[in-house]
């Protein structure tokens, strides 16, 4: 896909080492009408890239990002991090309870960062 400036988005999933996509296994929680959206949203992400913008992307720290889908009341997200220069690794994915992203989740991408970096290369 082409985003509007020209560059080619591609997302991948993250793969545990024991070879879990955790971006699926959270998918099959949620409804499927929402994780339908979900899917949605990240086929838009490789239209637009990271400068799609809020309210869909937004940045959380120095290397990771959150997708956010909104069905309803309730709002998903998927986090990840930009792996060479167009390439977004998607490492999980939460419903969102509050405004502000638990810690906890950035965490948590960080670490599943980290280890695809060591395991993959930057």
């Amino acid at each position: 896909m082409v985003s509007q400036r020209g560059l080619e988005w591609e997302t991948i999933e993250y793969i545990t080492a024991n070879s879990e996509i955790l971006l699926y296994a959270w998918l099959d929680t949620i409804p499927s009408k929402s994780a339908d959206k979900v899917n949605e949203d990240i086929a838009r992400l490789e239209l637009f890239g990271l400068r799609w913008g809020m309210p869909h992307v937004r940045k959380l720290d120095e290397h990771i990002w959150e997708l956010r889908t909104k069905t309803g009341s309730d709002i998903y997200c998927v986090l990840m991090f930009r792996w060479h220069k167009t390439t977004l690794v998607l490492t999980h994915g939460f419903t969102k309870k509050q405004n502000k992203t638990p810690p906890q989740e950035i965490v948590r991408a960080e670490r599943h960062r980290t280890d695809w970096i060591n395991r993959k290369g930057v």
